[in-house]
């Protein structure tokens, strides 16, 4: 049985007003959280509740949140400046070349170096029965706060760092995680119930072009591009794709002033939600490395529900991982 996210949510919200796009990103926050953490099973279960809607979900995805401090956001098309400077002798790896821009200005200059950074990863072709190992760092609201408010932003008073391991079998049967300090493995079918898309569909993606039709494609559902390069460990020219298709679409913003929750400097690439919740990839400013993902208010808002006013804060973050790996292994357990 497969559980498509689009499907359920037509189930769980009916005939009537579908939730906005930012609320949707900041329930699929809280989704996430909930369904990282030892004591919850992935399984389909309203969490959320705003304008008379509860939000369901059946996949299970690794997410957390951070604290950051000061927020600056900057809409950079490539189009709306001069573009940089192309890099005529920055050795970024010995013997493979240069960067395309030497000092990138826009978010799709940084995504296009990023794209240029993926395609040097060295790779091999998984088997069916190997898994894909996702390990993130994560700063996250402590579990008994958590459970009680899984809406709210993190906070610096009730947070902790927490390391989450997730092993997903590449033919998506399969997946394990530590659950109370053992490693326990869950195979789909057998009390629950998720959505992976297929190995085929993701090896499809090998140009900008291809990207949204592969996603939307047989055996798929619908996936935020914006969060899948966290999901699954793709190939290179697969992860550059998605970077160069993401460069492509609209509304892509640049944050210079992002900061990884281990002190590196990180630049965040991304869209504004409803003008108040920037969604990120983020990325190493010397590297132009794929570090991490975050969800955070660029403004003050207040959304009204009938169960409550939700109150955002600029600078609060719903979510922000940092993958420390991303790799194929053998077996659930396995971490190089």
């Amino acid at each position: 049985m497969d559980v498509d996210e689009i499907d359920v949510l037509r189930t769980a919200f009916g005939a009537g007003e579908l939730p906005s796009e930012a609320a949707e990103q900041r329930a699929r926050a809280a989704l996430h959280q909930r369904m990282s953490s030892k004591e919850q099973r992935v399984t389909s279960r309203p969490i959320y509740r705003r304008r008379q809607f509860a939000l369901t979900a059946g996949i299970a995805v690794a997410a957390a949140a951070a604290v950051v401090a000061g927020v600056a956001v900057v809409a950079t098309r490539g189009e709306d400046r001069p573009p940089a400077p192309k890099a005529e002798s920055l050795p970024s790896a010995p013997g493979k070349g240069v960067l395309p821009y030497l000092r990138p200005a826009s978010a799709a200059e940084y995504l296009e170096n990023a794209a240029w950074t993926a395609e040097r990863r060295p790779w091999k072709d998984p088997r069916p029965e190997q898994f894909m190992y996702i390990e993130t760092l994560q700063l996250r609201n402590k579990p008994a706060y958590e459970r009680e408010h899984p809406n709210e932003a993190i906070r610096p008073d009730r947070s902790e760092n927490r390391k989450v391991q997730e092993w997903w079998s590449v033919d998506g049967k399969t997946r394990a995680s530590y659950e109370n300090g053992k490693l326990v493995v869950h195979k789909v079918g057998q009390g629950e119930y998720w959505t992976r898309v297929e190995w085929s569909t993701i090896t499809a993606m090998t140009s900008p072009e291809k990207v949204p039709d592969a996603v939307r494609g047989p055996g798929s559902l619908g996936v935020d591009l914006d969060a899948f390069v966290g999901q699954y460990v793709v190939p290179p020219n697969v992860q550059a794709a998605i970077f160069r298709h993401l460069a492509q679409s609209p509304g892509m913003t640049l944050n210079p002033d992002a900061v990884n929750i281990d002190g590196r400097p990180a630049v965040g690439l991304g869209r504004i939600l409803e003008g108040y919740l920037s969604q990120e990839l983020l990325f190493d400013k010397e590297t132009y490395q794929f570090i991490g993902e975050r969800l955070v208010a660029i403004k003050d808002h207040v959304t009204h529900g009938d169960d409550g006013d939700l109150v955002s804060h600029r600078g609060d973050v719903y979510r922000q991982a940092i993958y420390a790996k991303l790799i194929i292994v053998d077996k659930p357990g396995d971490t190089q």
